[in-house]
């Protein structure tokens, strides 16, 4: 299986659903913004189980969760459970980090 590195950035960052409640207060601190993403790729490779990383390089690139589920042989539902244990420890670590 090929790996594939993907990096959080201003136009992917908004998939996770965390980064911008951080930062809705106004404040555009863009040093800050690249610490966590820099936390949170390295979070993504070693914090997240081998299904919950697969589907959420698919999430992040903006596939639908059947498509995720057909290249996975998994079931949609599987899938979505696996976006959402993915994105709440991911939240977690994001919250440790910004605190």
């Amino acid at each position: 299986m090929r790996t594939e590195v993907y990096h959080i950035n201003s136009e992917n960052e908004n998939r996770y659903g965390m980064m911008n409640s951080m930062y809705s207060r106004g404040s555009d601190n863009s040093a800050e913004r690249r610490r966590m993403c820099k936390v949170l790729t390295k979070a993504m490779y070693g914090s997240l189980t081998k299904k919950q990383l697969a589907c959420m390089l698919g999430y992040i690139n903006g596939k639908p969760q059947k498509q995720i589920a057909e290249e996975l042989n998994l079931s949609e539902s599987t899938v979505s459970r696996h976006i959402k244990a993915a994105k709440y420890k991911l939240h977690k670590i994001a919250y440790y980090y910004h605190s």
